[in-house]
């Protein structure tokens, strides 16, 4: 084990993942681009639904569709995949032991 970083930030829904901007003991891939596309308006959309054509559906999904773009940082001791490292530079951590108590 060893350690990536020193002060983090924890998430408030999934409690295993934690965001930090400065880190050790990371490399980033910057030539792995991993896409994740969520609906901009997802409060929203959870609500009533109107009677629609699919055309109409598929137009306003394509809307509100916004894509991330985020590259794969590994561990330099084991080479496992603990986070990913987003365009505002903070790094999302996932696959790791929290030493807080």
């Amino acid at each position: 084990m060893t350690t990536l970083c020193l002060d983090c930030q924890r998430h408030e829904s999934y409690k295993t993942q934690y965001r930090a901007m400065f880190v050790m003991n990371c490399s980033v891939n910057k030539e792995e681009v991993l896409r994740y596309k969520t609906p901009e308006n997802r409060k929203k959309k959870r609500g009533h639904k109107k009677m629609r054509s699919n055309h109409e559906d598929a137009a306003e999904q394509a809307e509100t569709d916004v894509e991330e773009i985020y590259h794969p940082v590994m561990c330099t001791e084991c080479s496992t995949e603990v986070a990913v490292y987003d365009k505002d530079e903070v790094f999302h951590f996932f696959n790791v032991l929290a030493s807080h108590s």
